[in-house]
């Protein structure tokens, strides 16, 4: 995937944790907030280390 399309998958995906974050956090949850931005930052982590897979010839 082009460097491009990773940024922007990962400013997507950070912007839709930091979305549920505040969501959980102001309906009074400790502990599911802080799972959510764990999460989130382990999927962009996870977009930027795991590379593709690609068929062989």
């Amino acid at each position: 995937m082009p460097t491009k399309y990773k940024l922007i998958l990962s400013v997507i995906v950070l912007a839709v944790a930091a979305g549920a974050f505040r969501l959980q956090q102001s309906a009074g949850f400790t502990d599911t907030p802080w799972v959510i931005a764990g999460l989130g930052v382990f999927m962009v982590f996870a977009i930027w280390l795991f590379p593709e897979t690609r068929k062989q010839k």
